[in-house]
């Protein structure tokens, strides 16, 4: 076999390797890229399903658990209806105001001095709403408000009592002056909101 032959075969055969490489670029790549394509999309929808299927199975589970919360917290009227703290501040202040207002037909009977709302220093397993009050009252009728906000739904709770007794004048129309004694009374208010407090590390 001559040299001329020999390199006629070759250039043959390279010539053919580049026409089927052509060809396949023009007429076949785009099927096997496009079929790659969509096996990882099959992959990928197969995946998501099964995730699905999964989540599904937890479906009983988790009824059960939100029928607990439900039971526990959820339909419990212990807590105030409020979602965020001003809301809650306003909520426990309406209240306090309207037990005081039920129990006293005088201003002088019983008063408001101030309710200040105050961050809870140390949040346990809900979130508080904290009022620290001042008030002035007559002995029976701060007996009866403290039955009233022991007695009250949303629940709410007293800490750090603190009373003293003060003599008011008191000035009447066609009448002597008299005095009057009257509690001068401090102390904490709070009720829960049905939110659960964020610990530090928690997202």
């Amino acid at each position: 076999m001559t040299l001329d032959q020999k390199s006629g075969r070759w250039l043959a055969l390279t010539t053919l390797l580049l026409v089927l490489v052509i060809v396949y670029f023009l007429f076949f790549h785009w099927f096997f890229v496009a079929h790659a394509t969509l096996n990882e999309e099959v992959v990928s929808l197969n995946d998501s399903r099964q995730k699905f299927i999964n989540e599904a199975a937890k479906t009983p589970l988790l009824r059960d658990k939100i029928q607990q919360v439900k039971q526990t917290v959820g339909d419990n009227d212990e807590f105030l209806v409020a979602n965020s703290e001003n809301l809650g501040n306003a909520e426990i202040t309406a209240i306090l105001k309207r037990i005081v207002n039920e129990q006293s037909t005088d201003q002088n009977q019983c008063q408001l001095i101030s309710q200040s709302p105050t961050k809870d220093q140390e949040p346990q397993q809900f979130e508080k709403i904290i009022l620290r009050v001042r008030m002035r009252c007559q002995y029976d009728v701060f007996i009866k408000v403290l039955q009233q906000v022991e007695e009250s739904k949303p629940s709410l709770f007293i800490d750090d009592l603190n009373i003293d007794s003060r003599q008011v004048q008191q000035y009447r129309r066609g009448q002597q002056e008299m005095a009057e004694e009257l509690l001068e009374i401090r102390f904490i208010l709070y009720a829960y909101m049905k939110k659960a407090v964020v610990g530090k590390n928690e997202d």
